[in-house]
């Protein structure tokens, strides 16, 4: 040690190493409270597992896409849901601007089961939990060149973080009367 340097300099090393090595003992310890086997946090595979997609009734290749413009019958996919008995969504529409206050009619069930199988392939066919046809019906006017602004919102257990997944999507030709033509 020279006499000039700074005792504080000296100690930096070993501050350092302490600092590494309780973190090495974070990182590389026991998994957290709650976590799966593994480090997984609450799921296969851990996180917010999950995806919702909005598709034509006539699209039945269970191929994940979504179509923002479906007609008032369409159906809702979930892909990439954890397994589990108490797996399963509580679905909800809502209008959305510009076309709120509406009047929203729902025909379709308000809860799916889509934990039968593990999280996999969230973006692929095989990762396809359940399908759902819904119609929905109107009393208002629609967009004149839109239809429909509507929210679909998926609320399902067991997600490590957000429990629901939401699309916005525009619902047309829900047979509204045209307006008479002006000749």
């Amino acid at each position: 040690m020279r006499p000039d340097q700074p005792l504080r300099v000296l100690g930096a090393p070993r501050l350092a190493a302490a600092a590494l090595l309780c973190l090495g003992a974070v990182t590389v310890g026991a998994a957290p409270a709650g976590a799966a086997p593994g480090g997984k946090a609450g799921g296969d595979p851990g996180g917010n597992n999950g995806t919702v997609k909005i598709a034509q009734v006539e699209d039945s290749d269970t191929t994940p896409e979504n179509n923002p413009h479906v007609g008032c019958s369409f159906v809702v996919e979930w892909y990439g849901y954890d397994a589990g008995a108490d797996v399963v969504s509580t679905v909800t529409f809502t209008e959305q601007d510009p076309t709120t206050g509406v009047g929203l009619a729902v025909d379709g069930t308000s809860e799916v089961f889509v934990g039968e199988d593990r999280a996999t392939g969230a973006g692929t066919s095989t990762g396809l939990d359940a399908r759902e046809t819904y119609t929905l019906s109107f009393t208002g006017d629609p967009h004149p060149q839109q239809g429909f602004h509507v929210r679909v919102t998926v609320a399902t257990p067991r997600s490590h973080g957000n429990d629901t997944k939401t699309k916005v999507f525009w619902v047309q030709d829900c047979g509204e009367t045209p307006p008479p033509s002006q000749t």
